[in-house]
């Protein structure tokens, strides 16, 4: 079984500054990313894989779910799902142990980063935030769109949720939700998910804006927040209405449109406290 190995990801990925890195400051990293955790909650669930894995993870974890309109999903419909990211790993892994099972051609589009896990390779189409896109994953994310065996779903903040405002929600989200939904003929399904990290952790990303640093440090703590803040906790999904792709004509632009999509899965949120 393939386990993390924080080491190895710096070299694959940026292996300059890994020649440039002292071997202590590797070890520190790997205690930031709690890499002995998240191995053992590997090999705990070893014998797992896609939908089975996401569940057995969040069982291991203690991890319970209120999920509300699932039953507004056709088993025959050809849907782009979409959702708020307040977590940025374990809201994936939470909707794959929710809605794998129902879609058997579920696939998410997420961080490259988290295609280290091994067992959830199957259900990720992954995407470079901090370099250049490869192009085999490019055309991977299209056939997935285009296939209609596939129900394909994405967080379209791009980054996970941070305070904006006084409150922690997406940063705008991108055009292309709306492009991909017409270009593949996919009806739209809003999500909301309840749920946040530390506060520590969108602190931390806040004073790092405040500075006007560049490098997202927030990517490094979201290992932390997945293997120690999220066990025992509860989370809420609301399913919306699906929304024909239809809808999105010219009487608005993408990005627009991108926004309005953007509160629908807001308005989710707030219906499903006032219920």
């Amino acid at each position: 079984m393939k386990r993390i190995d924080i080491d190895l990801v710096i070299k694959n990925k940026a292996p300059q500054l890994h020649r440039k890195l002292p071997k202590f400051v590797i070890g520190i990293l790997k205690w930031l990313v709690c890499q002995k955790q998240l191995n053992e909650i590997l090999d705990n669930c070893e014998m797992y894989e896609g939908p089975d894995f996401a569940i057995a993870m969040s069982k291991y974890m203690g991890v319970t779910y209120t999920v509300h309109g699932l039953d507004r999903l056709r088993d025959d419909g050809h849907y782009l799902m979409v959702s708020n990211h307040p977590l940025g790993a374990f809201d994936g892994i939470s909707y794959i142990a929710v809605l794998g099972k129902k879609f058997n051609g579920l696939k998410v589009v997420v961080n490259d980063i988290l295609m280290n896990i091994d067992q959830l390779r199957c259900m990720f189409l992954p995407v470079n935030t901090v370099g250049r896109q490869k192009r085999a994953d490019m055309v991977a994310i299209e056939e997935a769109y285009m296939d209609e065996n596939v129900q394909m779903m994405s967080f379209p903040a791009g980054f996970c949720s941070r305070f904006i405002d006084g409150k922690i929600q997406d940063i705008p989200w991108k055009k292309s939700v709306i492009t991909k939904a017409i270009d593949s003929k996919r009806d739209i399904v809003p999500m909301y998910f309840r749920g946040r990290n530390s506060i520590f952790f969108y602190g931390l990303e806040w004073f790092r804006r405040v500075l006007g640093m560049k490098f997202n440090i927030g990517l490094i703590l979201l290992p932390w927040q997945m293997a120690r803040y999220a066990r025992g906790k509860h989370y809420t999904i609301v399913i919306g209405e699906p929304i024909p792709y239809s809808v999105f004509d010219s009487s608005r632009s993408h990005t627009e449109w991108a926004q309005w999509l953007r509160d629908k899965c807001y308005e989710l949120g707030t219906q499903e406290a006032k219920d």
